[in-house]
C-alpha cells in the first residue's frame, strides 16, 4: 500500500497539472546546460560549474516529485544493523 499517491481522481489530476507546471519551468535550465555542454567543456572549472548546475536541476527535480525535503534536526546517534532501534 502505498500512502504517498493521492487517492482522488481529482486530486490526481491538481496534483499532475502542478508537477508538470513544476517540470515545465525547469525544462529552460536543463536545456541550456545541455547546449553549454555541447559547445565544449574547456576546463575543469567549467566542467566543475556545468555539474553544480545539473545538481541544482537534479534538487528541483526531485522537490517536484517529492515537495521539499527538510534534514532530520537531530538525528539519531546509532541505527542498529536491521534499522529497527535507534539511539539518542
Amino acid at each position: 500500500m502505498r500512502h504517498d499517491v493521492p487517492r482522488s481522481g481529482a486530486v490526481a489530476a491538481q496534483s499532475n497539472s502542478n508537477l508538470a507546471d513544476q517540470l515545465e519551468r525547469i525544462t529552460p535550465r536543463f536545456d541550456e546546460l545541455t547546449q553549454r555542454v555541447r559547445l565544449g567543456v574547456v576546463s575543469s572549472d567549467d566542467y566543475n560549474v556545468l555539474e553544480e548546475q545539473a545538481q541544482g536541476i537534479a534538487r528541483d527535480l526531485l522537490t517536484a516529485f517529492r515537495g521539499s525535503v527538510t534534514r532530520a534536526v537531530r538525528p539519531p546517534l546509532y541505527v542498529s544493523a536491521d534499522g529497527t532501534k535507534a539511539g539518542w
